[in-house]
């Protein structure tokens, strides 16, 4: 393959390798990167670390050396390359270690984060469901307090996204698909839509120290109703045989 005239010059490091873009508006490009995460000449840390820590190299002979010197002074040599080569093995699988235990954390961080989500999707689904035809004042209050702080720049759209579905040729604007929507709508579903454009925004987790509107709006839209205790069935009354009975009435009779 002709190498790009526009790639980046070979990095000055032992881990640098060709990539090629496989995407995008500059797809088939050559880049060189970086394939190594602590390489010492690209990742400040590991280049401190090199620095105080330089690989041994072998003292200058002098003048009147001795054989027998000579193979003093390559066994001293091979002796501390030896034991800088144990050390920096040890130092990459402690870092192979720590790697691992990110990559773990972050796994389990992000099934964490998707498990609440799907929380909160579903109990923004549950107060859509049980909407209102008609808000009492402390719920028309908490729609008019999530209302007041949205973030007036995405709040048509997130909520055009929902109605516009899959439609990649869609060329109405955010505003003419929810008018489109509101005229569509009957008199019971209103209080439902009026609740998706103020709650849209908040189903996503809020940061740390933000106040959750969704919490809020759940609390006096979809309130969890107590479970009814069933009643215990009564046993069922005995009938007494027929036979029985058609005994007294002969008696009776004589």
């Amino acid at each position: 393959m002709i190498d790009n005239p526009d790639a980046e010059p070979l990095m000055p490091c032992d881990a640098a390798k060709t990539a090629i873009i496989v995407y995008g508006k500059q797809l088939g490009r050559k880049l060189t990167v970086c394939t190594d995460k602590h390489c010492p000449v690209h990742d400040p840390q590991a280049a401190a670390e090199a620095a105080a820590n330089p690989a041994p190299t072998i003292a200058p002979a002098p003048e009147a050396e001795t054989e027998e010197e000579a193979a003093e002074r390559q066994a001293e040599f091979d002796r501390q390359r030896a034991e800088y080569e144990e050390e920096r093995q040890r130092k990459e699988e402690e870092r192979k270690q720590q790697f691992e235990r990110e990559q773990a954390e972050n796994e389990a961080e992000h099934n964490r984060r998707a498990e609440i989500l799907k929380a909160r999707e579903a109990t923004f689904n549950r107060i859509l469901e049980y909407a209102p035809a008609v808000f009492t004042a402390a719920q028309l209050r908490v729609f008019l307090r999530a209302l007041v702080n949205l973030d007036p720049y995405t709040l048509t759209d997130d909520v055009a996204e929902h109605f516009a579905g899959d439609n990649e040729n869609n060329q109405q604007t955010a505003e003419d698909i929810l008018l489109s929507t509101i005229d569509g709508l009957t008199d019971d579903k209103l209080t439902s839509f009026a609740l998706r454009l103020a709650l849209t925004g908040y189903i996503g987790i809020p940061r740390e120290g933000e106040f959750d509107f969704l919490t809020e709006a759940e609390a006096v839209f979809a309130s969890p109703q107590p479970n009814k205790e069933k009643k215990p069935r009564k046993a069922p009354t005995s009938v007494k045989p027929a036979a029985k009975t058609g005994a007294i009435k002969k008696k009776v009779a004589a």
